[in-house]
């Protein structure tokens, strides 16, 4: 695997395809954890720039006022928070069920999430300014190809034979993560309205 922005941007196309050969791919990196958290806060700290970027050049509505959505920098750090949850989320359901995958493969999995996520949002941004329509097909079409990598990473990461089962598992986990991030939000003290804006 050669770190090269072309062989990258290929590697990530080539993530829909063939999702299980890019895991092995990635999943076969050895960096230590040091390594790998910071990997991780730079694509939080890229993706949360380019939200602030995006409100900057298209400002929410004023039904939006008050929302997580108007507010790009909280929503970074909600966003991360849960993708930190996510990690632990992979390695521990993973051996809950038998799997054999390591923690800094679950970090790897995740970042590399975070650097499609990264792509398809810049698309986006671009294709805002030139076809606002095709943005929208090509966000939902972003946050299919999320479940798509993610699934088969962890079926590959813990070598399970059913990426179907992997997906229902996914998608419960996730069920539960929602609900324990509604209860923190409410905790910290974000209003119904703020969190309705998310919805």
């Amino acid at each position: 695997m050669r770190f090269e922005p072309g062989y990258l941007f290929g590697m990530a196309l080539q993530s829909i395809p063939e999702p299980r050969k890019v895991a092995r791919d990635v999943l076969a990196l050895h960096f230590p954890r040091a390594v790998l958290w910071q990997a991780f806060a730079l694509f939080a700290v890229l993706s949360t720039g380019l939200g602030v970027a995006t409100s900057i050049l298209f400002p929410p509505g004023p039904e939006l006022a008050g929302s997580l959505l108007a507010d790009p920098l909280r929503m970074g750090v909600i966003e991360t928070a849960t993708l930190v949850i996510t990690i632990f989320a992979i390695y521990w359901m993973g051996h809950a069920f038998g799997g054999h995958g390591t923690f800094p493969q679950a970090i790897l999995t995740v970042i590399w999430l975070q650097y499609v996520a990264f792509l398809v949002q810049l698309a986006v941004l671009v294709l805002v300014l030139f076809a606002p329509p095709m943005a929208v097909l090509v966000n939902v079409f972003g946050i299919g190809v999320s479940f798509w990598i993610l699934t088969f990473f962890v079926t590959e990461m813990h070598g399970f034979r059913s990426a179907g089962l992997v997906f229902a598992v996914i998608v419960a986990t996730i069920l539960g993560v929602v609900m324990g991030m509604g209860i923190l939000l409410a905790i910290i003290g974000v209003g119904a309205g703020a969190a309705a804006g998310v919805l």
